[in-house]
């Protein structure tokens, strides 16, 4: 592939131009190949990678692809299925592949190397419209002005979305568990997960470093923070915490580095129980559009596997902090 293949809308990119994950991309049959070694900066629980981390190394491959087969960048929206099936862990080198396929799909796919065994598979296509969500979301200012409703969540350290001690890039995010619409009776638990990103001040400083093509969020970041919201949303059901299986993950824009935007995750269902207790949470990225409308940027559903010990690990490693005067 030649340099300026590998560039186009790359030229800002954190994952491959700032080697947060990779740099050299290869040829590789119908697609692209590239390594990683997991590190402390790709974390998100303890010794473990982020699965956001690894879904943006390969969303960024598969933009490598496209350019590769297709002389384009990826289009907007796109659908991507997701299974996480092998465990991995900080120290370990990944091989990645993206494959074009006959019906206009890519085939993404991590492995530890020497392994058969498959990490994390992905297919990704174009869709032909923006994908909606199936329940209600609040207008903005219900979350801004949601005051004393909303609890802030104790953050782990170092991980990659929420961690408040590690060094840039990392999203470092504050989720919080709300209620909307106290007075109604069925809501007087905490009903949702939630999550801002703001325009101004450090966030978009932030966010500069966390670009794909120059000015637009990575799709990435889209993919990791709706991962850790639908992942947190396991604490409104039996205080649950667990590990991604499934995730299917629609992008229907990226937004520019200076927009805000909103998360949402209502409860999620459980089933099973003991070792096989799974919960199966949504969640959505939006934002108000001018005219008032609501426009969903990215949502995503999924299965995780709730385990006792991440429960335990939390317990034991989050920072501890005064919660008393942080503010959505």
């Amino acid at each position: 592939m030649s340099d300026a293949m590998k560039t186009v809308g790359h030229e800002a990119c954190f994952v491959c131009q700032g080697r947060f994950c990779f740099s050299a991309v290869r040829d590789c049959g119908s697609g692209v190949e590239t390594e990683l070694v997991f590190a402390s900066e790709h974390e998100g629980w303890r010794g473990i990678p982020h699965g956001g981390v690894a879904m943006t190394a390969l969303l960024d491959l598969a933009d490598h692809c496209c350019l590769r087969i297709r002389g384009m960048n990826l289009m907007y929206p796109l659908a991507i299925e997701w299974r996480f099936a092998d465990s991995v862990a900080i120290g370990d080198k990944m091989h990645l592949t993206a494959l074009a396929q006959d019906d206009g799909t890519i085939d993404l796919q991590m492995r530890r190397v020497g392994s058969e065994k498959i990490y994390l598979r992905g297919k990704l296509r174009h869709e032909t419209g923006p994908e909606k969500v199936d329940f209600r979301l609040p207008d903005p200012r219900e979350l801004l002005q949601g005051g004393s409703k909303h609890q802030p969540l104790e953050v782990y350290e170092n991980c990659f979305v929420c961690g408040r001690q590690r060094r840039l890039p990392g999203l470092r995010r504050r989720f919080f568990k709300t209620v909307i619409n106290p007075e109604v009776p069925d809501n007087r638990d905490f009903s949702a997960i939630i999550v801002h990103f703001g325009a101004a001040g450090a966030d978009a400083d932030l966010r500069a470093s966390l670009q794909q093509a120059l000015n637009r969020l990575h799709p990435g970041v889209l993919a990791a923070l709706l991962d850790e919201l639908c992942g947190w949303s396991g604490v409104l059901a039996d205080n649950l915490y667990g590990y991604t299986v499934r995730f299917k993950l629609n992008i229907n824009c990226l937004p520019e580095i200076g927009a805000e935007f909103f998360g949402f995750s209502p409860r999620p269902q459980v089933r099973g129980r003991g070792a096989r207790k799974f919960y199966h949470p949504q969640g959505a990225l939006y934002r108000k559009r001018a005219d008032g409308s609501l426009e969903i940027i990215a949502s995503a559903g999924g299965q995780w596997l709730a385990r006792d010990e991440l429960r335990r690990q939390f317990d034991e490693s989050h920072i501890v902090e005064d919660l008393r005067g942080i503010v959505f």
